[in-house]
């Protein structure tokens, strides 16, 4: 039995080690994975909101604010790598809290369960606990009241509570934690503010907009409080400020997929993409890309022919191989039958400034539901192929050959 403690510390241990690592390891690698996984969330979560305006599911309107919204998440990783690089904080701190927590965790968990539930799991005959996060958050909150003048854990708990979608609570830790820093410290101003923006179901004005401007006033920089004043400012009908603040914010550096949003904004607003100046005297204008439509044959694989939904809807949209992953021209149809030929062109676009022919690469999705959304949903049939401009110029031979999970 002895081994067997021995054994448990050591892994518990390990683990404490590895759970601290964000806290003591290079943070240019960390601020790579953490702006990696984000922009893979960003991008789905792009493709989730136009698949829902296709579908008629959300209204434009509502689908600019999500698309806000998800555009701030992946600036927050963005101006996060920053405080990697520079923590306000002793390093250790964070990791001895940690491996305080996981060794109570874990001590308190063996003495509840016992040795029978550890082996039952193993054995795979129990399903292995889940963690109660409303557990933990009380244990924070708990510590919290213990120790009130945490500056880091109040932060920790608003950003806990955000993320739970607790809003209103999330900006009273990082009220908290502004007062304790005599507002001083912009990441936390942008924090209660976003929290305080949706708690009002995503509008920024009064106390919202004020913090982010305070912000921005301590840091002209910060990308995030560049991006929600400006939408601030929007809301209140200021289009000339909302144009310097993300004019200001488009020359900082930014995952591509933002920079695309933000050059839309832009646009929209009358301002020009940016590096596009005159062409000098006697030089070349760039060319314009040539129009080019996808003539889709499709077809439906034999051993899925009992699955065909009797009043299927048929959707086909085409998207950029590699770049922003809004469809680029779709179309949706009741189903009649197999084959079925459909053409996309420019003139199906669900944006003006992007179009079939500002690529040269597409992944193009033919999918039948029983529902007609655009989302895709477990029991739809769907199929996909990658096609280039050479593919193009006759017909695309397209197969829905799987089903979705």
């Amino acid at each position: 039995m002895n081994l067997l403690y021995l054994a448990m510390a050591a892994l518990t241990v390990l683990a404490a080690l590895g759970l601290a690592r964000p806290w003591w390891k290079r943070a240019g690698s960390e601020a790579l994975r953490r702006r990696d996984a984000n922009v893979t969330a960003y991008r789905q979560r792009l493709e989730e909101i136009d698949a829902e305006v296709a579908a008629g599911l959300v209204r434009p309107e509502a689908a600019d604010a999500l698309r806000q919204e998800a555009g701030a998440r992946l600036l927050d990783d963005a101006s996060g790598q920053a405080e990697l690089a520079q923590p306000t904080s002793p390093l250790w701190r964070g990791a001895v809290l940690l491996g305080l927590l996981l060794a109570i965790f874990s001590g308190g968990y063996y003495a509840w369960s016992g040795s029978w539930r550890t082996a039952a799991t193993i054995a795979g005959e129990i399903e292995p606990p889940k963690p109660d996060v409303d557990a933990m958050l009380a244990q924070l909150e708990q510590r919290l009241q213990q120790n009130p003048e945490d500056v880091d854990g109040w932060a920790m708990l608003g950003r806990a509570r955000f993320m739970l979608q607790r809003y209103a609570g999330s900006a009273e830790a990082y009220a908290k934690a502004n007062e304790l820093t005599q507002r001083r410290e912009p990441e936390l101003l942008v924090g209660e503010a976003e929290a305080l923006g949706m708690a009002a179901d995503r509008q920024l004005q009064g106390k919202p907009r004020q913090l982010f401007e305070q912000a921005l006033t301590l840091n002209p920089n910060q990308a995030k409080a560049l991006w929600y004043a400006g939408v601030a400012a929007l809301q209140a009908g200021d289009k000339p400020r909302t144009v310097e603040l993300w004019t200001r914010l488009r020359s900082q550096p930014m995952p591509e997929e933002l920079s695309t949003i933000l050059d839309q904004q832009l646009a929209e607003l009358g301002v020009p993409a940016p590096n596009v100046a005159e062409s000098p005297a006697g030089a070349a204008s760039p060319a314009t890309p040539s129009a080019v439509a996808l003539d889709i044959s499709l077809n439906l694989a034999p051993e899925l022919a009992a699955k065909l939904p009797a009043d299927g809807i048929l959707i086909v949209y085409a998207k950029a191989a590699a770049g922003p992953p809004m469809p680029l021209a779709v179309v949706r149809q009741p189903l009649a039958g197999f084959p079925v030929q459909v053409r996309l062109d420019d003139s199906q676009a669900m944006m003006p400034n992007l179009k079939l022919s500002s690529f040269d690469h597409w992944e193009v999705t033919a999918r039948v539901g029983k529902s007609g959304q655009a989302k895709a949903e477990s029991g739809d049939l769907q199929g996909v192929v990658r096609v280039d401009r050479a593919a193009a110029a006759g017909p695309i031979a397209l197969t829905i050959d799987s089903v979705v999970p």
